[in-house]
């Protein structure tokens, strides 16, 4: 009798284990990046967190509702843990954040993820990282509907010096505070996006990446590259990447301090004369995997003296002298050099001759490979003046042939 009831008193306490754990799967974040924290702080039941090597603090949370929220604001209150380097919070139902979310507690950088379709991120109260103001220098929003968001608690982080917005539903940025200290702002897979912000409000930005928008065409991008003429004198990096452009955007050319562009991944066929004709002084050019097939003499015109010109995986199939030989000319005196790698560039006819014998000093600036694998600097330069020779020599005789043929014709 008793071991009956031992062995139900242990089948009950398995199941309730079982139940808890559940429970515990069900609100606990999945991602445990580091080490268990010790014992002795406990973030449950809503958090979990990681330890980092130099008392490095990470903590993940998920919420379902403003009640399971007010526990983690009550976890934080109660850890004896002041500073934390990142602070995630997840949320999988629409709700507001509460002041002193964070109790007297910091984070270095806080991301708010929303899990589920159209989970709205609500209000941020002003005051809900009072306390980290002088120490959260990058915040993050990760799929959230941000329709007519409002940005305006970010003004009291006065030491923010990056935003990382992915995969959220952003129509417009307008409602952004004065931020003097930001220095990047980084969008990736936006869908709606039509209007950037004032860039007043972050005068010393000099850092925009936009990846991916959807729902953004050519226009609307223009537009807004046009109001980011205001860092004229002042943006160093601008990546347009995988936003379905057909042409580069011309306002791109007046950015003067501007040394590195990327391009890559769009719907860019052909360069025109002048499109690449950049006022700055580049150290990193990128126009990868991109339908790359054709680029116009004096295409690029600037300085490229040490800029890394990258356009692999394209559809290039000639390396014509009219469109590089310049620009080689410029980098050989620097660190510049070009990256074709990935382009099925036809090897087999003389188009290459000037590169491959008259001027082969300018090999080392390029990094290229024919459509059959074979990288340029193997090309055998005696074979290839030989069978260019002969090919001059067929199409001499050939042209000789037309003469006489067209005389003789003439006198009959």
């Amino acid at each position: 009798m008793l071991g009956s009831i031992i062995g139900l008193l242990i089948l009950i306490g398995v199941e309730s284990h079982e139940i808890a754990s559940h429970q515990m799967a069900r609100v606990l974040p999945e991602e445990r990046l580091g080490s268990a924290c010790p014992v002795e702080l406990n973030y449950g039941p809503q958090c979990i967190c990681d330890f980092w090597s130099y008392e490095t603090y990470n903590i993940y949370c998920n919420a379902s509702s403003p009640a399971e929220l007010d526990t983690i604001q009550q976890t934080f209150d109660q850890t004896p843990i002041v500073g934390h380097y990142e602070v995630k919070i997840s949320l999988t139902a629409p709700m507001s954040i509460p002041a002193n979310m964070f109790s007297s507690k910091t984070a270095a950088f806080i991301t708010f993820e929303c899990r589920g379709d159209g989970v709205k991120l609500g209000t941020i109260d002003p005051q809900a990282f009072i306390a980290s103001a002088g120490k959260t220098s990058a915040f993050q929003i990760m799929s959230c509907d941000l329709t007519e968001f409002d940005f305006a608690f970010l003004a009291q982080l006065r030491v923010l010096e990056t935003i990382r917005i992915a995969d959220c539903t952003l129509t417009t940025m307008a409602r952004m505070p004065l931020m003097p200290h930001m220095r990047m702002i980084e969008l990736y897979s936006p869908t709606g996006l039509r209007e950037w912000y004032d860039p007043a409000q972050t005068p010393f930005l000099d850092t925009i990446i936009i990846n991916a928008a959807k729902d953004t065409d050519q226009d609307t991008m223009e537009t807004i590259v046009d109001t980011l003429l205001y860092y004229t004198n002042s943006l160093l990096r601008l990546y347009l990447v995988n936003l379905g452009l057909t042409r580069i955007p011309p306002t791109t050319r007046n950015f003067t301090s501007l040394n590195t562009i990327d391009f890559s991944e769009n719907q860019i066929s052909t360069l025109p004369s002048g499109s690449l004709a950049f006022t700055s002084t580049l150290n990193s050019l990128w126009l990868g995997n991109m339908p790359l097939q054709n680029i116009e003499p004096d295409a690029f015109q600037g300085n490229y003296r040490a800029a890394l010109v990258y356009m692999v995986f394209g559809k290039l199939t000639t390396f014509p002298r009219e469109t590089y030989e310049l620009l080689l000319e410029q980098m050989i005196y620097a660190s510049g050099s070009i990256d074709i790698y990935g382009n099925p560039i036809v090897c087999d006819d003389c188009h290459l001759g000037w590169l491959i014998n008259e001027k082969r000093y300018l090999l080392t600036r390029v990094s290229g490979t024919c459509a059959n694998g074979t990288s340029f600097d193997q090309l055998d330069s005696q074979a290839y003046d030989t069978r260019c020779q002969k090919s001059i020599g067929l199409f001499t005789k050939a042209s000789s042939l037309l003469v006489i043929l067209v005389l003789l014709l003439h006198l009959l």
